[in-house]
Order: structure tokens, then C-alpha cells, then sequence
């Protein structure tokens, strides 16, 4: 019995939050600042996504250049020693 109450109270207290969410969004001015306030946070997401992304790339090209000096460094060394080795 217990039980099944505590169920019932569940249900209604999440009944109660959809109707008030239901009702909130109903008013055509809340659906509005609440479409400004998403695209604003959608917004925000997208530049920060952007950010990331460049600075990202810009390291991944940094990366990208140290290792091609590095292997032409080793690739220079091995070439100098093949040819000091068959003189």
C-alpha cells in the first residue's frame, strides 16, 4: 500500500511539472524568450566550437611543421652518412 502511494505521488508531482512546463510555454511570450534565449545559447555553442576548432588546427599545423623539419633534419643526416659511407 505504501508502495502505491508513493507511486501516486510520483505521477502527480511529475504530472505537475509537465502542466506547469506545458502551460509556461503556451504564452506566446514566454515561447519567445525562450526561442531567444536557445538561440543565443546555440550561438554562443557555435563560436566556442569555432574557437576550438581554429586553435586546433593551428597546433595541429605547428605539429605538422616540426615533424617535416625533424625528418628532413634525420633525412639530411642519413644522406650525409651513405655518402661519407661509400666514399
Amino acid at each position: 500500500m505504501k508502495h502505491e502511494t508513493s507511486n501516486l505521488l510520483i505521477g502527480l508531482g511529475i504530472g505537475a511539472v509537465v502542466g506547469v512546463a506545458v502551460g509556461y510555454l503556451m504564452v506566446a511570450d514566454n515561447r519567445k524568450k525562450l526561442a531567444e534565449k536557445f538561440d543565443h545559447a546555440v550561438s554562443k555553442v557555435k563560436e566556442e566550437v569555432k574557437e576550438v576548432y581554429s586553435k586546433a588546427k593551428n597546433k595541429a599545423e605547428n605539429v605538422k611543421e616540426h615533424v617535416t623539419e625533424d625528418v628532413n633534419h634525420v633525412a639530411e643526416k642519413v644522406a650525409g652518412k651513405t655518402a661519407t659511407e661509400t666514399k
